[in-house]
């Protein structure tokens, strides 16, 4: 054999190996049930964290029964899914043109920085 030969089968090689590396490392998805009660905790106080910086109130502990509830959702069959309505379905509306004033009929459904939102309350 020559020497390109060899060369070819070594980067081959490397190639098998790191793929095989990267399916055995845990690129794998995780699925709820690979996540301890300790880790559930931990994941349940970044989570009220992160909203808390956006100024909403999420307490820790409505946080983990929150991800609880996901796990039982999870362990469950799965739901059936209404159909988005179609265009149709929408009353007719005028279009908005350059000009015109917007108001809105409901509330802003958003995280507000300055008004703290309440999670379930």
């Amino acid at each position: 054999m020559n020497d390109s030969f060899q060369w070819w089968l070594v980067i081959v090689g490397i190639g098998i190996g790191v793929g095989l590396a990267w399916i055995v490392m845990g690129r794998l998805a995780r699925s709820d049930d690979d996540v301890s009660d300790e880790e559930r905790r931990v994941e349940a106080a970044w989570i009220s964290r992160s909203i808390a910086a956006y100024g909403g109130v999420a307490p820790p502990l409505l946080v983990e029964e929150v991800l609880e509830l996901h796990r039982h959702y999870l362990e469950g069959p799965a739901l059936d899914v209404p159909p988005l309505p179609e265009e149709d379905d929408f009353p007719d509306e005028e279009p908005i043109e350059e000009g015109d004033t917007v108001t809105e009929t409901e509330p802003r459904r958003s995280v507000q920085r300055n008004a703290p939102t309440v999670l379930g309350g």
